[in-house]
């Protein structure tokens, strides 16, 4: 009976070292996930022009990117118009009727305008009715 109050008294040692360890793998984690948007972005010169303030792709359902030699890009894969076209029809198929299918365009500042023309021509005809021009804060 001597022995099992002795026991009772005894303090129990919580080892925090694994604990600690989770929480600094998880923040490693977080650190590196955060960036993998912007790994997948092409390098675009957009164009310099006053606009909304708004965060890079932020509401957009699809991101298309123009460089200057007329190539377009989704998630920096090169795609032609043609893919643009069913990506864009598979998304707006997908959508409900409340929302609608925004898309990002970026297209270099020096790529001429023409392919930005096809670009919205193509996506006109799949039923894209919202978009929104890339550009950058400034003048020049």
């Amino acid at each position: 009976m001597n022995s099992s109050r002795k026991q009772l008294g005894h303090h129990l040692v919580v080892d925090l070292t694994p604990m600690i360890d989770v929480v600094f793998q998880l923040i490693i984690f977080f650190m590196l996930t955060s960036h993998l948007g912007d790994l997948r972005r092409t390098e675009i010169d957009l164009p310099r022009q006053p606009g909304q303030e708004q965060k890079d792709g932020q509401d957009a359902a699809m991101i298309i990117d123009i460089d200057q030699s007329g190539n377009y890009f989704v998630e920096s894969v090169m795609v032609d118009l043609n893919e643009i076209y069913r990506v864009a029809a598979a998304g707006i198929a997908k959508e409900d009727v409340s929302s609608s299918f925004d898309v990002l365009i970026r297209p270099d500042r020096f790529a001429p305008a023409e392919y930005l023309d096809r670009l919205l021509n193509k996506l006109a005809g799949v039923g894209v009715s919202h978009w929104k021009l890339g550009t950058r804060t400034g003048g020049g």
